[in-house]
């Protein structure tokens, strides 16, 4: 009588090891994607702090970022929204390649699409007159696209800071990159504190637009620490290639 041999078990989604991050080769379409994360938070400042810097009657430790959509030359603010929201969307589709299968290869990219949307929608609607700035501006009640910008920059942030704690769950399943994961808790919390600290500057007398800056900051620090991070990692896949075409 023959006999048949079991069938050897199938390994269920749970067991199965997801591929490291940035463990494999990367294609250049998606180095390319997710570079725009790098490259959105270099430009984003770049063009804020020159702009804080030279326009004039704008004082960058006390006025909001967004105020400077306001005025002349208010355009390149709107703009300078307009490229980060871009290259944010952009990144998401990147990071949904390099992330899958595993933790945060959905929630990191939809939080990232959710900000580059944000962003967009902050540049398209500006803020309302500010307080000192433009210079001789008169207050007026809340306009509907000053309103929008609003709500479209509380988005944002708590979208980045959402990105942080879902990818915090990801490196901390990932030995290489364990160390990432307090990092991005910390970067977490301190995009939230910064904030909520900016938006209560007349009542604690800290210096707004700078407390705002820093919020900004710890995420643009953190995303482009990141991008480089996996962009020029030694991945073992890639040594392996190297060595048989050696051989």
């Amino acid at each position: 009588m023959e006999h048949l041999s079991d069938p050897p078990p199938v390994a269920s989604q749970s067991d199965r090891s997801p591929a490291g991050l940035g463990n494999g080769p990367l294609s250049p379409l998606t180095l390319g994607l997710v570079a725009c994360s790098g490259i959105g938070p270099l430009l984003w400042t770049a063009t804020y702090l020159l702009e804080g810097a030279t326009r004039p009657g704008y004082d960058a430790s006390q006025q909001p970022i967004s105020a400077l959509s306001l005025g002349p030359g208010g355009w390149v603010q709107q703009a300078n929204f307009v490229v980060f929201g871009v290259l944010t969307l952009l990144s998401a589709f990147g990071w949904y390649r390099v992330l899958r299968p595993g933790r945060a290869c959905i929630g990191f990219p939809l939080f990232q699409g959710i900000s580059g949307l944000s962003l967009i929608g902050a540049g398209v609607f500006s803020l309302d007159p500010n307080p000192g700035y433009p210079p001789g501006a008169v207050l007026t009640a809340p306009t509907v696209h000053g309103t929008l910008h609003v709500v479209f920059a509380y988005i944002v942030i708590l979208a980045l800071a959402g990105g942080c704690f879902v990818f915090a769950r990801r490196f901390a399943r990932e030995p290489r990159w364990r160390g990432w994961a307090a990092y991005s808790v910390i970067t977490g919390v301190l995009i939230l504190v910064f904030f909520w600290l900016f938006l209560n500057s007349a009542s604690t007398g800290l210096p707004g637009g700078l407390v705002e800056r820093l919020s900004a900051e710890a995420h643009s620090l953190w995303s482009f620490l990141l991008t480089a991070a996996l962009l020029f990692r030694k991945r073992p896949g890639a040594e392996t290639t190297k060595q048989e075409g050696v051989g």
